[in-house]
């Protein structure tokens, strides 16, 4: 594994814990990886093939149909960027 996916699947893990879903769990990594890693972004099928293989429509089904409850995740977002403001605040200290 890349470091840049070591790192990210440090940082997801937070996010991944309020999403509960376990399907939803396994393809939010892969397609935040298919939209910042290398290759092309313009459709899911590109991205499924290079990180879901044999998922396409689960990856599809997380993009296309994934209506859910955002506000764990939006909680979440807040959280993290506030504890790196502290972080930041501290810095300057």
């Amino acid at each position: 594994m890349a470091e840049w996916e070591d790192e990210l699947e440090r940082w997801l893990k937070p996010f991944l814990d309020r999403l509960g879903h376990k399907t939803r769990q396994r393809m939010c990594p892969l397609y935040v990886a298919g939209l910042i890693g290398p290759g092309d972004r313009k459709s899911v099928q590109p991205m499924a093939e290079r990180l879901a293989t044999g998922n396409y429509d689960q990856l599809h089904h997380f993009i296309a149909d994934g209506v859910w409850d955002a506000s764990p995740l939006e909680s979440e977002l807040l959280h993290q960027a506030d504890r790196d403001l502290s972080v930041a605040r501290m810095r300057c200290w």
